[in-house]
């Protein structure tokens, strides 16, 4: 389903990097493209991801579509539905609370908010023990 610039409701947020819509009546979930966050069990930056990433989700969200994952995830860049259209994956990495997610992510905009927010140690670049980039803990795990 492409979603580039479709108004969606927003049922949840599941964890850092990963949301529930709704679009005219059809649920579906939502990876947000070039990042991933701190998994749940990875505690507490797992918990911290989803909750900045609650704070700063509007009820109402515009979805722009770049595929689909091996779950059957839709991956998109999310925007606020509002007339600044606040990209919410770059919040995510400009907070130190996502990583770019390299493997997928061919955009300078994610890697350089990155590079600031390790520079300014903000969320897991600031903070002691396992904060290795989710994919590489996953693999441990």
């Amino acid at each position: 389903m492409n979603l580039k610039g479709q108004v969606c409701t927003v049922n949840s947020v599941y964890d850092g990097d990963t949301m529930r819509v709704t679009r005219d009546g059809k649920r579906m979930k939502v990876r947000l493209y070039c990042i991933d966050a701190p998994e749940l069990a990875q505690r507490p930056l797992g918990s911290e991801a989803r909750k900045v990433l609650r704070a700063i989700t509007p009820e109402q969200v515009v979805v722009d579509t770049k595929g689909k994952d091996r779950y059957g995830r839709v991956i998109g860049e999310v925007f606020t539905a509002d007339e600044d259209r606040e990209n919410l994956n770059l919040a995510m990495i400009w907070s130190g609370n996502a990583a770019v997610y390299e493997k997928s992510c061919n955009d300078r905009q994610y890697y350089q908010a990155e590079d600031e927010a390790k520079k300014l140690q903000s969320g897991i670049w600031g903070k002691p023990g396992d904060h290795l980039r989710p994919w590489a803990w996953r693999h441990r795990h």
